[in-house]
């Protein structure tokens, strides 16, 4: 806290320079007003609804107000001990920073509020967190990063109870899709995001953010009349909101849209009055894009100008953009991201215990029923052996049973581990590399004589050995631990993209078989339909059917050519392909083999448990068993099969659209 307590001293400096004493304080009370509300309100849904309300506030037009709120409610979080405010005041804290231009605290307070989130279960707080985490990526043109950061923020809000939620990913999208010129998806949100912030909470502080948004996919499609409209609002919205930084936000798009039009005059009359109007501010940063633009004119006709603007361009991005900044953010990024791949390797593994102590224990009543029948029957010669057979059978099929599953289980593992071990080790990499570039400002800063960046550098490389040594041994134990892991699914429905889900299994299943014999080879092919967009579905049981499915036709197709190669001289190239294709209200998924096809002597038997061609110690029988049960029982959808013996094989799932 006394850290915090110096960077609120920091910007409280810049605030002298606004002349907004009233609406400051108008701010703070109108802020304080809400707390008490959240204070006193005992259920944490509805206290979180009431935290929302802040932001419809001037509050983020003031980056200190933003910090003493986030003290002010992680007080009141930790006196209550709810996770879900005290996650969505590391969410203020995190907005905070990143107004101020501290992306890295900001990131840092981002994340806190993105494990508080996940811990409360609520998907709804995790949707809010989601959204705030995406604005440090967008700020600093990460795109793929933030877009995937706002798609996820806008489903989860979309699945929770809290629909004004929806408003804020909308916008945000608005404004990736522009910046990746994906124009017609731009406008599409950017329109959606106000017409529901209207219907919703009302005109919104936010309205000039999604007016400039608007106005700059109309600019880019060269509808001028449009664009000028939408530009107009923006900034008389910011004018209404006493907003600083949408100002100079609309001032930087109006100049950007004047330069497309070649309209040099007004482009540097808006580029100069984005300029000027975060000058001494907090949010001097902001001169970043419009100095660089009017740099950029005035290179090849004003060399006062051009170094003018040079410099405030250069003193702007040096406050974001420095190398040490940069470095820490990729580092802190790759973290999170390591986390979240921990998160749902440690639900697997709790999955996979799950399915293993249900296998046991059907194994288990197995050997219950022939135990019975054995001693109900002992006293008949020909119930005995009946009763013999029955247990050889038994103890035959559980020692295929247990010796199959290991090596099923060792299978999927083998794909895996080196991605898994690899990650590590980029971590060793990365740190590696930069504790070395520090050593090298390190020893720079020593011949200039200045102590204390010495020391700053070096805690940072303490640091940073010490995530070199903890990853180390993240290696070390993921190599000691790689028997006890294997799939299983999460039991929770969601929208995912079955296109991506079974071109990821393709590759897993094909590297899978690599990994366990290097002479495999076979021909990869995909036929997906980009029309069908995302379905419903339980992502890690559909994935494991894909998965199961695609092993078997790698299997069919490896054996067909051992035989032939064994046999004859013939060229047979295998070749296994999945396609996706909607038709009459479903999703029709295929995985098609060039095998030697099923025969029709076994055809019926083939999704029947413990049922198999394959032999002894390399299938269990229950793959195709499994997945018939999960595409039909779990997802109200078929599961058949096509074939002609010596030509090949289709398995076709069928789901609801």
């Amino acid at each position: 806290m006394k850290k915090l307590g110096i960077h609120i001293c920091f910007l409280l400096c810049f605030f002298s320079g606004f002349g907004q004493d009233e609406i400051i304080q108008s701010t703070r009370q109108e802020v304080d007003s809400i707390l008490q509300l959240v204070e006193a309100e005992k259920d944490p849904a509805k206290r979180f609804e009431l935290i929302l309300d802040i932001y419809d506030t001037r509050v983020e037009g003031y980056p200190l107000l933003i910090l003493e709120t986030f003290q002010k409610l992680l007080l009141i979080a930790q006196k209550s001990k709810d996770i879900i405010a005290e996650s969505n005041a590391y969410s203020l804290a995190g907005q905070g920073y990143r107004l101020s231009g501290d992306h890295i605290k900001g990131l840092d307070y981002h994340h806190k509020a993105i494990v508080l989130a996940e811990k409360s279960r609520n998907i709804s707080v995790l949707s809010w967190a989601q959204n705030q985490i995406g604005h440090i990526y967008k700020d600093r043109g990460e795109n793929e990063k933030a877009l995937n950061l706002y798609t996820a923020a806008k489903q989860n809000a979309s699945a929770g109870k809290v629909k004004i939620l929806e408003v804020w990913p909308m916008m945000n999208l608005a404004a990736v899709f522009l910046a990746t010129n994906q124009l017609d998806s731009s406008l599409f949100y950017g329109k959606l995001a106000y017409e529901k912030t209207v219907a919703l909470r009302g005109f919104a502080t936010q309205s000039s953010y999604i007016f400039s948004n608007i106005a700059g996919a109309y600019s880019k499609m060269g509808d001028n009349p449009k664009a000028l409209e939408y530009y107009n609002k923006a900034i008389n919205s910011a004018d209404e909101n006493h907003s600083v930084r949408y100002r100079a936000m609309a001032y930087q798009a109006f100049a950007e849209h004047f330069q497309r039009s070649r309209q040099t005059d007004s482009c540097i009359l808006y580029a100069k009055k984005a300029i000027d109007v975060v000058h001494n501010s907090v949010f001097s940063y902001l001169a970043i894009k419009p100095s660089k633009l009017l740099t950029d004119i005035y290179e090849n006709s004003n060399a006062d100008s051009t170094i003018k603007y040079l410099k405030i361009y250069k003193a702007a991005n040096d406050s974001l953009n420095n190398t040490r900044a940069n470095q820490q953010l990729q580092m802190m990024t790759f973290e999170e991201d390591q986390r979240q791949r921990d998160i749902a390797a440690e639900k697997i593994n709790y999955q996979n215990k799950i399915r293993t102590n249900l296998l046991l224990a059907a194994i288990g009543v197995f050997l219950i029923i022939g135990l019975i029948l054995y001693q109900n029957n002992r006293q008949k010669q020909k119930a005995n052996k009946i009763l013999e057979a029955t247990l050889d059978n038994l103890k035959s099929t559980q020692s295929q049973l247990v010796q199959s599953e290991k090596m099923a289980s060792l299978g999927e593992l083998t794909a895996g581990i080196a991605h898994e071990i690899q990650n590590p080790l980029n971590f060793v990499n990365n740190f590696s590399e930069v504790s070395a570039e520090l050593v090298k400002e390190m020893v720079e800063e020593m011949d200039k004589g200045n102590k204390d960046e010495v020391k700053a550098i070096a805690n940072d490389l303490v640091q940073n050995l010490e995530k070199i040594n903890h990853h180390g041994k993240r290696a070390d134990g993921i190599v000691k631990g790689m028997l006890q892991h294997s799939r299983s699914g999460s039991g929770i429905k969601e929208p995912t993209n079955i296109n991506a889900l079974a071109d990821e299994y393709l590759r897993l299943a094909y590297h899978g078989l690599r990994a366990k014999d290097k002479s495999f080879n076979a021909a990869m092919k995909t036929d997906f339909d980009d029309s069908i967009g995302n379905i419903n579905i339980l992502p890690q049981d559909m994935g494991r059917v894909i998965l199961n499915l695609i092993t078997n036709a790698f299997y069919a197709v490896n054996e067909k050519k051992k035989t032939l190669t064994a046999t004859t001289s013939a060229v047979y190239e295998p070749a296994v392909t999945v396609s996706t294709k909607r038709k009459e209200g479903k999703v029709m998924i295929s995985v098609t083999d060039n095998g030697n096809g099923i025969p029709k002597k076994v055809i019926e038997k083939i999704f029947q448990p413990f049922f198999t061609t394959k032999p002894t110690g390399q299938g269990t029988g229950l793959g195709l068993s499994m997945s018939y049960d999960i595409v039909t029982k779990g997802h109200g959808g078929e599961l058949k099969v096509e074939t002609k013996e010596n030509e090949g094989a289709t398995f076709i799932i069928s789901l609801p659209a």
